[in-house]
């Protein structure tokens, strides 16, 4: 039976049916909370709330914002969130490329590394947070006959918020990096072989230079999100009521005032924040792309 022009029409349309059927609810989702809420944002930060409602306030939001963090702790906030993001950054790239090397060349106790490194990403953070208190706070502290555990020392309270979230971020990026090596070609890896190339100089020579736009997407992504990073400060301390504001970042001091907040004459200014970061972390973000891929290697 020769199927007609009527019947592909009917196909095509049952097709475009099923499409939009699938498409709807990511695409809802992200008009609803992307683009919604953040148009409403930026609306907000040139608004008060005042008398049961929110009335235009012109860039006062922004005088207030600026006054606050010349003479607030906010500047400790920003400092910690850029600190945070180069330790993740060089430390943790380091570490996570060394160890994705360690795997993908199928070394003794590769797998066990493997599963040891990515558990902590795949258990509650709550379950992992719990544990790892424990560990830092009484199993150190009578290991090595210590005073304090490493969170109740204002001296390595920091340094091990930050360990921690090197430890939570490994399993990802082991897991993306090693599977961006085993994508070499195996005859790249070989043909060095046989012009002498030792180990080392294949992780630095052959892998890094081929599994560069991957080392980029991460550098690119954590620089995005640097003001949005809350280190796992609520998972420790809740709303941070016990723990220093000199360990807040800006991600943290934020959702700690919106989830703390009793009216809605606070968000203006918080929305004001927000859009404020917004500007100065997308440029820096485009044009540390842009950097990385010009002085990158060249595989020509």
């Amino acid at each position: 039976m020769v199927k007609t022009k009527n019947h592909f029409q009917k196909k095509r349309m049952k097709d475009l049916i099923f499409c939009a059927l699938v498409l709807a609810v990511p695409v809802a989702q992200f008009i609803i909370f992307y683009l919604v809420v953040n148009f409403n944002s930026i609306i907000m930060a040139f608004q008060r709330y005042e008398n049961g409602k929110f009335i235009f306030n012109g860039l006062q939001n922004f005088r207030d914002m600026w006054m606050e963090v010349a003479h607030g702790s906010t500047l400790d906030a920003i400092k910690n969130s850029i600190i945070v993001y180069f330790c993740s950054s060089l430390l943790g790239l380091t570490l996570s490329l060394v160890f994705s090397f360690y795997i993908y060349k199928k070394m003794p106790f590769s797998k066990t590394f493997r599963v040891v490194l990515y558990l902590p990403s795949i258990l509650s953070s709550m379950v992992t947070v719990t544990v790892f208190k424990q560990l830092v706070e009484i199993g150190v502290k009578d290991i090595f006959s210590l005073q304090n555990g490493l969170l109740s020392n204002p001296d390595t309270k920091m340094g091990t918020l930050i360990f921690f979230q090197l430890l939570m971020g490994f399993g990802t990026q082991i897991l993306m990096y090693s599977g961006a090596m085993n994508g070499i070609d195996d005859s790249a890896v070989e043909a060095a072989r046989l012009d002498g190339v030792n180990t080392f100089q294949e992780f630095f020579y052959i892998t890094l230079p081929l599994i560069y736009p991957t080392i980029v997407t991460f550098l690119v992504v954590g620089m995005a999100g640097m003001f949005t990073n809350q280190l796992n400060l609520y998972a420790f301390y809740g709303n941070g009521g016990n723990l220093g504001r000199e360990y807040w970042t800006v991600g943290f001091m934020l959702f700690q005032r919106v989830n703390t907040s009793k009216t809605l004459a606070e968000y203006p200014l918080l929305a004001t924040y927000g859009m404020t970061l917004t500007l100065i972390a997308a440029p820096m973000t485009l044009l540390f792309r842009k950097g990385l891929e010009k002085f990158g290697p060249s595989l020509d």
